[in-house]
């Protein structure tokens, strides 16, 4: 498959550009020009979830791929394809995953996901997606530029091993698409590939469900992608949203 290019030398945000172009182009500039990569060679306003900053590094990889997709299980599709394009270019290493969209490497974090939807919800068949990666390769951001979550580091700080921007999304253009269409056809062999990675599974976390703050122990995903947490109340379900992990507290 074809992947059109744009290479920008600094922009806010790719994800932001990569909106603005949907809005404006028209249906025969989507059939033409789709998939899409958006790269830029410095992000100042880069976004996360939730209104979240995005701290890159000028030698770190922000990009967006524009793509139409089926909304199911999108963010565990990249997840997935995200941990193994790492592990590709700068193994033998093993990157783990962060539901619903960080990537961890030495129990840090490595890489951001957002993704973010144009057009009508109601167009499943018509969906199309702005998805952005963030990656710190070489440097990353300092402790008290994160509020709150896990500390950060690079792929040269997990490996020893300097990985460039092109090198990573070389691998990572190509595989982001062939994971994003092995999801439709084979859901379960992707859920599985991400609860191999899975650092929640096991661990006491905290999320919102139906408008309430839950408490429990990751017992891994359900076949849907959603995350599972045993309960004092039973077995309940997170779709969406935040999740925290509960740190045991110290005695004394």
């Amino acid at each position: 498959m074809i992947v059109s290019t744009v290479r920008l030398p600094s922009v806010d945000s790719t994800n932001t550009w990569a909106l603005n172009w949907l809005r404006s182009a028209t249906d025969e500039q989507l059939e033409r020009e789709l998939p899409k990569v958006v790269i830029a060679d410095q992000q100042t306003a880069g976004r996360g979830r939730h209104g979240k900053s995005w701290f890159a590094s000028d030698d770190g990889l922000a990009c967006t791929l524009i793509t139409k997709a089926s909304p199911e299980m999108l963010s565990i599709a990249v997840g997935v394809a995200l941990a193994e394009a790492i592990e590709m270019v700068a193994g033998p290493t093993t990157v783990h995953l962060k539901w619903p969209n960080d990537v961890w490497m030495n129990g840090c974090k490595v890489a951001g996901i957002l993704i973010e939807r144009h057009g009508d919800v109601s167009q499943e068949s018509d969906a199309v997606f702005a998805i952005g990666i963030g990656c710190n390769l070489g440097k990353h951001p300092e402790l008290d530029q994160i509020s709150g979550g896990v500390p950060p580091t690079s792929i040269l700080n997990a490996t020893g091993r300097l990985i460039s921007k092109d090198q990573l999304l070389d691998t990572l253009g190509p595989h982001l698409l062939e994971v994003i269409g092995e999801v439709a056809e084979h859901p379960n062999d992707v859920v599985q590939r991400f609860e191999n990675r899975n650092v929640l599974r096991g661990q006491t976390v905290r999320c919102m469900i139906g408008g309430q703050t839950v408490e429990g122990v990751c017992d891994g995903l359900h076949r849907d992608g959603s995350l599972m947490l045993r309960t004092a109340s039973g077995l309940q379900v997170c779709s969406s949203g935040e999740v925290q992990q509960v740190r045991s507290r110290p005695l004394g």
